[in-house]
Order: structure tokens, then C-alpha cells, then sequence
């Protein structure tokens, strides 16, 4: 590997990757290389690719027919050049190889590049084209900084968990009857600067699930070009809260966010060729650019921008379509609308159109608990599609209700998030005290493995022990070391509790049956 010692303004470029905690492995770029359009992909650099789960020569095949091509960006001499990289390995010996598209017009010999991740791309910066670099007011480098640092809760994004744990099949034999609802809506027209006033407000209410795929700054930057040029786009669906008269966001989050983001100068327009050349790198004006020198729309595009008119249509709740038995039929028809309009190309899970419909201080609390270090001990790693969450908003649920329980469990779990989304504090700080207490015990007693069987968490073991450990503890039963596994070994050889856990779980008599056996053991 050709290698030098780094000049001063290289190293002063590597401090400030450093202070901004990017990970980053050097290139030493070399006059064969670039002529023959061949890197070698190091050990180091390999190593980067694949601890950021971007690339793994490890199980690739040799052969330029086993390549992987993945997107780039180029940074050098104060230009952004958005391209390809190619990854593969040499037929004879399998060296590992890259190659950066483009990089003759961006790099010479003798030159040093980092090479660092940002989400799926390969950010090759070059460090020895004396253009000085900083966090700042590079209008480049800080947006991809800014991504880096991005949080992806806050903004729908595709999920990076490939090993989500198996849950138990919750499917249960009696199903809701199909319904009718009532619902009204009307038309609501509004300028973007208007929107995202709302949006910095929390007039409107962005959902906390994550929605199939993150946009990327093209796309983003394509739809802020649609309302500059007057393109038409599509109209943006709310739900007006009752209780709130806040709207929640039933499709449109990411046209919303992007347009949040960008009057807030977190990006700039981006440069890739797809888009208009004199809108290209702007960012919305002077007081959020990164820079003096960072380009900005004129004032016209400025204008035309915050004067753009999105379409939104909102959904009204209708009292007198209340259901006295199940609730708010406006909450059901958001949930249907919701997931009738999704077309992020996977169907939503039910906790992600919970976590959306019915946010509040319950909401929150499910979150927080399910950082709990105990329960992510039981559970496994966090769930990409929040089957995590649901399983904790399953035990408040059931240790609250569960002697109303009536399935199907995706219904009962609607109805209980709803009527306790708003919990006042001091419930709050009780619910969340018992579950960590619950964790704990469990965890020292029983171990990490008590509710999984070949890597499926069983649900049905979940409910029954810690319902009937919860209620117990509620009413003043205390425990010695060791007692707490002797009473779960008890209930897992309990007749009913078997019969229960044979076939359809969510059944209501088994759910029932369960937690009644459980807490008579318990209590016992």
C-alpha cells in the first residue's frame, strides 16, 4: 500500500472530520491507479465499507459479473460531484477493488482522499486540494454532515434492522365485522411559509413511525424545484384531533419535512444534474445558508417558493358517528384512510399508525420504556416495525382490561390507546415504575431467555407472566430470590394456561384463561 506522511493542511482537514466524528480511512491516490481507473479497496477501507454495512468483499464473488455499484459523492477543489462507485474482486487472486466514477476529472496523483459513509453513500473527500474544510461554512460538507448527525426517528426512513426478532403469531379466530364509517372532510389551501410556521408550532403533527424509504437530497430537492418552476404536486391528506384541534398528518409527512428542513437550511439544493443549473446548491436565503459564500435562490425563486399553494384535504371528525362501545369511529376511519393512502410500498404495522393517530404521553411513555436496558435484554434488538412497542402497549393494556378483553387484540389495543393517550402524570410515573420493576425481577430471577423459544418471543408467555406478576405485585405480594421462577415454572404446566397457548393466542377466552391462571399462581 503507497502511503506518505500527510502535509499540514491535510492533517488540518482530518482534524475537522475528527471534531465531527466522522469515521473516516485514507486513499493514497497513485499515477497507475489513475490511469488504469483501479483502487485498491485496503483492508482498512474494506473494513469501513463493512462495519457501515455498506459493502462485504467477504461474501462477494470474484469477477467484474459479481461488481456492486453504489451511489458516491466527490468532494474536491469546492465542487460536488454526485456519481457511482464499483465494487468487485479480481478474478486471479480476488484482490479487493474499487472505483470512484468521474474521479480523473476531480483527483492527480500523489493526492489523498477520506473516504467516509453517509447512510448508503461513499463520500470521497479529497484532502490535498488546498481548499480549506469546515463544519460550518463548507455549504457541502455540512450537508452531508448534517445528514450524518440526522436522527432518522424524526423523519421517515428506511429501516437498517435485517435481524428484527421473530414475534409468536398473534392471529386469533374472531375477527371485527366490518364496518361503515361516516367521515367529512373539506379543502384547505395554505402557502408553504405558512405550513412550516404550523409545523414549527406543532399546530400540524408529524408521526413518529418510520415510512419505507428516506428521500433522498434529489428527491427532496426535486420536489422544493416542482413548487419553484409551479409543477403541480400531489395534495396532502390531515386528520383534525378533536381534542387537540391540531392536524395530524395522514399522508404527505415527507413532502412536509422536506419543506420544514430546507426553509430551515438543513440542505441545500442538490447539485446533481437532474436539476435546474441555476437552482442547483442554493440553499432558501441568507440567514440559514451555511456560508458567506454559500450559493442562495434569488429573490424571485425565494418568493415563488414560500408563495407556493399546497392543496391539502382534512379529514373531519364526525360525533355523531361515535361508536358507545368502541369509541371514536373518526380514530377508525383515520386508521383505514391512513393505510388506504400509504403507498410506501410495504403495508404499515398497526403500532405505526397508532404512534401516529393516537400520539400523547402514553405514546411517549411505550417509547421510552422500550429503551429500558432489562426489557431490551428480554426482547432483542430494537424492532424495525415497532413490534417491540406494541408488545409493551400489550401489557399495560391487558394488566388494566384484561377481564373486558374481547378479540381481536388489534382492536382492544386501538381502544386502550386511545381512552389512555393522554394519561396524566402521575398514572404515567405508576405504569412506568411497574414495568421496570416487572423487567427487573424477571431478568434477575429468570434470565434473558425466559420469553423466547428458538429466537420467537412468545407473546402468550408475556401476557400471563407479566400480567399476573404485575398484578400481584400491585396488591402487595412480595417475593423471595428464586420464588418468582418457581411460580412461572408452575404456570407453564398449568392445564389452562397449555390449552391457551396451543393455537390461536388472541383468542378472547385464552387470553382470559391465561391471565386468570396466571394470577392465581401469583397471588397464590
Amino acid at each position: 500500500m503507497n502511503t506518505r506522511e500527510l502535509t499540514q493542511s491535510e492533517l488540518e482537514k482530518t482534524k475537522v472530520l475528527e471534531d465531527s466524528g466522522v469515521v473516516y480511512e485514507l486513499l493514497f491516490l497513485t499515477g497507475t491507479g489513475l490511469n488504469k481507473s483501479i483502487l485498491d479497496a485496503t483492508a482498512p477501507i474494506a473494513q469501513l465499507l463493512k462495519e457501515q454495512h455498506v459493502h462485504d468483499y467477504d461474501s462477494q464473488g470474484n469477477g467484474t459479473e459479481h461488481k456492486v455499484v453504489i451511489p458516491c459523492i466527490i468532494l474536491s477543489n469546492g465542487e460536488r460531484e454526485e456519481t457511482k462507485a464499483s465494487l468487485y474482486k479480481a478474478n486471479t487472486r480476488g484482490d479487493t477493488r474499487f472505483w470512484l466514477g468521474r474521479l480523473h476529472q476531480h483527483a492527480l496523483p500523489e493526492q489523498v482522499f477520506a473516504l467516509f459513509i453517509e447512510n448508503d453513500n461513499i463520500i470521497a473527500l479529497n484532502l490535498s486540494d488546498g481548499c480549506p474544510l469546515s463544519a460550518e461554512n463548507d455549504p457541502h460538507f455540512s450537508e452531508i454532515l448534517n445528514r450524518i448527525k440526522f436522527n432518522p426517528n424524526e423523519f421517515e426512513g428506511i429501516s437498517t434492522f435485517d435481524d428484527d426478532t421473530e414475534v409468536e403469531d398473534p392471529t386469533s379466530s374472531e375477527l371485527d365485522e366490518p364496518s361503515r364509517f361516516e367521515v367529512s372532510s373539506y379543502g384547505w389551501d395554505s402557502d408553504v411559509e405558512g405550513l412550516v410556521k404550523r409545523l414549527n408550532r406543532g399546530d400540524i403533527k408529524l408521526p413518529r413511525f418510520q415510512r419505507g424509504f428516506v428521500w433522498s437530497t434529489v428527491e427532496q430537492s426535486r420536489f422544493i424545484e416542482s413548487l419553484i418552476l409551479g409543477l403541480p404536486v400531489p395534495n396532502i391528506f390531515l386528520a383534525l384531533d378533536r381534542v387537540t384541534k391540531s392536524l395530524n398528518i395522514v399522508d404527505g409527512q415527507q413532502r412536509l419535512k422536506t419543506l420544514q428542513r430546507y426553509l430551515k437550511g438543513e440542505f441545500a439544493i442538490s447539485n446533481s444534474k437532474t436539476i435546474h443549473e441555476d437552482l442547483r446548491g442554493c440553499y432558501y436565503n441568507r440567514e440559514v445558508a451555511k456560508g458567506a459564500k454559500s450559493k442562495i435562490l434569488d429573490s424571485a425563486d425565494e418568493r415563488t417558493l414560500s408563495d407556493s399553494i399546497l392543496h391539502s384535504i382534512v379529514i373531519k371528525p364526525d360525533p355523531a358517528s361515535d361508536s358507545p362501545e368502541y369509541g371514536q369511529e373518526y380514530n377508525n376511519a383515520v386508521v383505514q384512510i391512513f393505510r388506504r393512502l400509504n403507498t410506501s410500498g410495504r403495508a404499515l404495522q398497526p403500532q405505526e399508525v397508532r404512534s401516529c393517530i393516537f400520539y400523547g404521553p402514553l405514546d411517549e411513555l411505550i417509547h421510552e420504556l422500550n429503551e429500558y436496558p432489562a426489557w431490551r435484554t428480554f426482547f432483542g434488538k430494537v424492532h424495525s416495525r415497532y413490534k417491540d412497542v406494541e408488545t409493551i402497549l400489550r401489557f399495560f393494556a391487558l394488566y388494566e382490561n384484561y377481564e373486558e378483553y374481547k378479540a381481536p387484540m388489534p382492536s382492544f389495543l386501538n381502544r386502550y390507546m386511545e381512552e389512555n393517550r393522554n394519561i396524566d402524570e402521575t398514572k404515567k410515573k405508576e405504569l412506568s415504575e411497574l414495568f421496570k420493576t416487572i423487567a427487573d425481577h424477571l431478568l434477575d430471577d429468570c434470565g434473558e431467555t425466559l420469553f423466547k423459544t428458538g429466537g420467537t418471543f412468545l407473546l402468550s408467555k408475556f401476557d400471563a407472566v407479566t400480567v399476573g406478576l404485575g398484578i400481584a405485585i400491585a396488591s402487595g405480594v412480595t417475593f423471595s430470590k428464586g420464588e418468582i421462577n418457581s411460580k412461572v415454572t408452575n404456570l407453564l404446566a398449568n392445564e389452562v394456561y397449555k390449552d391457551s397457548t396451543n393455537e390461536f393466542i388472541n383468542d378472547t377466552g385464552n387470553v382470559t384463561g391465561r391471565i386468570k391462571a396466571a394470577i392465581e399462581i401469583f397471588e397464590g
